[in-house]
């Protein structure tokens, strides 16, 4: 019996020292983690044509679909914490898989992935700017606001996935309620001083005014029927 026992505590252990090994972190404790963290190795399983369009800073390109990827991971060292992240999560969890496998001691995921480290604002590198961005600021909306009685303020960022999924509805909100409800586009990058004033820390954000005063605030990915209902029970 006390044998027994041994084992189930023995295998309860193990269990619970591989899962620890093997984390998915939110952005922030992901970003945090990384920097408090010397010997951190920062890992990056998408292409190399997604790695280049920017990543997360310090980050190493690994492709988790080219088939040299388990050799690769020799580069690496086992005994240190290795950060991994993909796109939305899935290749960089097979990663961690094999990671395990392959005996490396602590593997921790960045939870919904570089999507999900965009749409926070975090820091990023190798992302080419849009000079031609325009910032809009809160005396302009302010402004923009007192003149219409129905305004819609869509944060948005080039480089941001679920941003530019959701501009043709926004493309075609504005064709649609022409005259009904204004549509004001706002970079994120070029106007950091309206989205401080309106305390927007993620995107897409959607900031429907009325009257001059904020009426909804809708962060993330907004179908075309929502946002249409949305203005027509307020026309």
């Amino acid at each position: 019996m006390n044998l027994f026992r041994q084992l189930s505590i023995a295998s309860l252990l193990l269990v619970s020292t591989v899962a620890a090994s093997a984390q998915s972190l939110s952005t922030d404790a992901f970003e945090q983690q990384v920097k408090q963290t010397p010997a951190a190795q920062l890992l990056d399983v998408r292409t190399p044509g997604e790695f280049g369009g920017g990543h997360l800073p310090g980050a190493k390109n690994l492709d988790f679909r080219d088939s040299a990827f388990a050799q690769n991971l020799a580069g690496l060292d086992k005994t240190k914490p290795v950060y991994v992240y993909c796109l939305s999560g899935g290749r960089s969890a097979g990663a961690a898989k094999l990671m395990r496998e392959q005996g490396f001691t602590s593997v921790y995921e960045l939870e919904g992935g570089y999507l999900k480290w965009t749409t926070k604002m975090k820091p990023l590198e190798g992302v080419k700017a849009q000079s031609s961005a325009k910032a809009v600021t809160p005396a302009q909306l302010q402004a923009l606001a007192t003149g219409n009685r129905l305004v819609l303020v869509d944060f948005y960022a080039p480089w941001c996935a679920p941003c530019q999924k959701m501009m043709p509805i926004i493309d075609q909100l504005q064709t649609q309620y022409a005259g009904k409800v204004l549509i004001v586009k706002a970079d994120a990058d070029a106007s950091k001083a309206l989205m401080q004033t309106y305390q927007v820390d993620e995107i897409p954000t959607l900031l429907f005014l009325k009257q001059g005063k904020l009426a909804e605030r809708l962060i993330g990915l907004q179908t075309a029927a929502y946002l249409n209902e949305l203005f027509d029970k307020n026309l």
